[in-house]
């Protein structure tokens, strides 16, 4: 059994979005796995991106977004959930004045190589 607090994790910025990784690759018994909870400023469109081998699992926390998946549009609102696939092609837009958090768990997560390509604006 593993816990951590709501003061714990490691914070990660980026251009347009951010993250705090809450469970990290050493913390999992099996390989690949990552629970990260992310942030989408408001008024933010985060760049369209895929992966090549792991699967990312959402689920929304708080305030509201679109959220493409191959070039299709979805409302996201709390309580929702989606799962990207390996190749997947997606991103988050948050159009309104509000932060956009949701939990970012990530499956087959390759230890030590980037997995995401930017298809936009890296």
């Amino acid at each position: 059994m593993k816990y951590r607090s709501s003061t714990e994790g490691r914070e990660i910025v980026k251009q347009d979005y951010r993250k705090k990784i809450i469970f990290s690759l050493d913390d999992f018994d099996e390989k690949g796995h990552l629970l990260q909870v992310v942030t989408i400023p408001a008024n933010t469109r985060q760049r369209l991106h895929s992966h090549a081998r792991q699967t990312e699992v959402f689920y929304i926390l708080e305030g509201e977004a679109i959220i493409t998946i191959n070039d299709m549009d979805y409302p996201a609102r709390p309580g929702d959930a989606f799962i990207c696939s390996p190749g997947d092609v997606h991103n988050v837009w948050n159009q309104i004045d509000q932060e956009f958090r949701l939990v970012v768990f990530k499956i087959n997560l390759p230890e030590g190589e980037e997995d995401s390509t930017w298809h936009e604006g890296a």
